[in-house]
């Protein structure tokens, strides 16, 4: 019955029906071109916006850097001050340490925060960080020197005042151009 009612059929209904196919055929295959081209182009935007949020997050982090660097500048900058006052004669260590003290209770950097900032958003410093850092130490060293001069009796250490006064003025070039440094680079961001 079915091989009687196939040969029955007009020629030119075989001819539509191959017609339909075909066209069913290019409509899947339309649909799925615009398919694959509407899924490449949703990649292209999320990276696009993925790059964009994490150029605002780096930019973000190397603004955070330049503040915490400022911060970390000037309460470098007033012990700095204090501890000359003491190296002349003209304040005594335990005074100085309580002024230490009440400062850093009033600091506004972390600096693991600021080495944080450093090593993930701006790697690009690290040189400078580095000369930062052997400067700091440098400064530190003859803090230290001072130190152990006033616990073996020198209240009145001048001899001190002019290396660590180039320390000092080291220590804040290098941070100046670290700072600089960064905002270049959260410009660029």
């Amino acid at each position: 019955m079915l091989e009687e009612l196939l040969a029955k059929a007009p020629s030119e209904a075989w001819v539509g029906l191959l017609g339909v196919v075909i066209g069913a055929l290019l409509s899947i295959f339309g649909a799925w071109l615009t398919s694959r081209s509407s899924i490449a182009q949703l990649h292209i935007q999320l990276e696009h916006e993925e790059r964009l949020q994490n150029k605002t997050v780096k930019r973000e982090r190397l603004e955070e850097l330049y503040v915490l660097l400022g911060h970390w500048s000037s309460a470098i900058f007033g012990n700095y001050l204090s501890l000359t006052l003491v190296m002349k004669g003209e304040m005594n260590y335990n005074d100085y340490l309580d002024r230490v003290v009440s400062n850093g209770e009033k600091n506004l950097y972390d600096f693991k925060r600021l080495e944080m900032i450093i090593d993930v958003y701006g790697h690009e410093l690290k040189p400078e960080y580095e000369k930062v850092l052997a400067a700091r130490t440098k400064r530190n060293e003859i803090e230290t020197a001072h130190k152990l001069s006033y616990k073996a009796g020198e209240l009145e250490a001048r001899r001190f005042l002019s290396p660590f006064s180039e320390a000092q003025i080291e220590l804040e070039n290098l941070t100046e151009n670290l700072r600089k440094k960064a905002a270049e680079l959260a410009r660029n961001a």
